[in-house]
């Protein structure tokens, strides 16, 4: 009996070794450290989705830090450096113009999955978005969308007198308009150099979503979060493979990780809440409400800018922007109406796959 139970286990252990090595791995990057969402959520379940959905001929590794940084992710991605990673577009605006409007129309939309998947549905049938992706070796297959901006202080910042002068880490032109606007000092870095920054006092703060004490260790550095509310960074193409990749997918493999990133990167926007949760319950940070002023300002800041975006996307060299503006907003509206409180995160996925990509020609897609 022993014998028998033994030769089963070894021949279900070297099925099993065999199923592994016939799976062809993705060699990801994503970049911003084990601690974040990306690396605990996002990543883990696109790749547990695609081995479900290819019958296990496709899986994934995720690097989550050191061998691509987020700043040099275009140009990785486009080498084959890495196969699958994030790329945030507002950090090379001049390369996505069409691609980052999106980043200039930060501060509408009403919850993370829903921008999320306006975001997907927008760049993914933008003919001028896909010709940046395919000229950067990349294809697009979605984005997510961080919780609503914050400040993270080192200092507390209650006033406008305060920001006088605060140098303050910004991500994109938005936040760095916002910013400057508000009287302080926008420097623009990745925020894989916020911790270094912040401890040695070359910037004071940065707009963030407080995910960020967890994922990136500021809790060490800031000590204040004021809750200004100011809209959310969805420039963020968390879902982009290389076309190297691409190519060696069929077009039946190239749909189910299309599916599967859906999943994975509606389980991250689940995961950045859960981080911001356990910021507050330990604690870790002392949050902050801002004066009125400060409330007046931003929501005169988020008019006017919204009134110029059009202007601010035509001088990037996007054509017609208004109309495209028009066409965000309007699938914005769209997944308002379609994504429901009471969905589950895998309804909210399934929805996704079947709005967007269900209907792409993937023989063509990404081309």
């Amino acid at each position: 009996m022993k014998t028998r139970f033994a030769a089963t286990l070894l021949a279900c252990s070297i099925s099993a070794l065999a199923a592994s090595a016939s799976a062809d791995t993705i060699r990801a990057t994503s970049a911003f450290g084990p601690n974040h969402a990306i690396a605990k959520d996002v990543y883990p379940t696109i790749f547990k989705k695609l081995e479900e959905l290819t019958d296990g001929r496709w899986t994934g590794q995720d690097t989550p830090s050191g061998l691509v940084a987020p700043n040099e992710m275009s140009t990785g991605l486009r080498d084959g450096v890495t196969e699958f990673g994030p790329l945030l577009m507002p950090y090379f605006i001049a390369e996505y113009p069409d691609s980052a409007l999106v980043a200039e129309l930060s501060m509408l939309g009403s919850s993370g999955q829903v921008i999320s998947a306006a975001v997907t549905e927008y760049v993914a049938t933008c003919e001028p978005c896909q010709a940046e992706f395919a000229r950067n070796g990349q294809v697009y297959l979605g984005s997510d969308t961080t919780p609503l901006y914050q400040l993270l202080s080192t200092k507390p910042v209650k006033s406008l007198d305060d920001m006088k002068g605060l140098k303050v880490r910004s991500g994109s032109p938005f936040y760095a308009a916002y910013i400057e606007a508000m009287g302080g000092v926008a420097v623009q870095m990745p925020s894989s150099e916020l911790f270094e920054s912040l401890s040695q006092g070359v910037i004071d703060a940065t707009f963030s979503s407080p995910h960020e004490v967890i994922a990136n260790r500021l809790g060490d550095v800031v000590g204040y979060v004021t809750e200004l509310n100011e809209g959310v960074f969805n420039g963020a193409a968390v879902a982009t493979a290389s076309k190297i990749l691409w190519d060696r997918m069929d077009d039946a493999d190239r749909h189910a990780l299309a599916a599967a990133s859906q999943f994975g990167l509606v389980a991250g926007i689940a995961g950045f809440e859960a981080q911001i949760r356990e910021v507050k319950d330990k604690k870790l940070v002392e949050f902050i409400a801002p004066d009125q002023a400060m409330i007046d300002a931003r929501d005169q800041f988020n008019a006017d800018r919204l009134a110029g975006a059009a202007a601010i996307l035509e001088e990037r060299g996007v054509s017609d922007a208004q109309a495209k503006i028009d066409r965000y907003k309007a699938l914005i509206d769209k997944w308002e109406g379609l994504i429901k409180p009471e969905m589950t995160a895998d309804e909210i996925a399934a929805l996704r796959d079947q709005e967007i990509w269900s209907k792409m020609d993937y023989a063509g897609y990404g081309q």
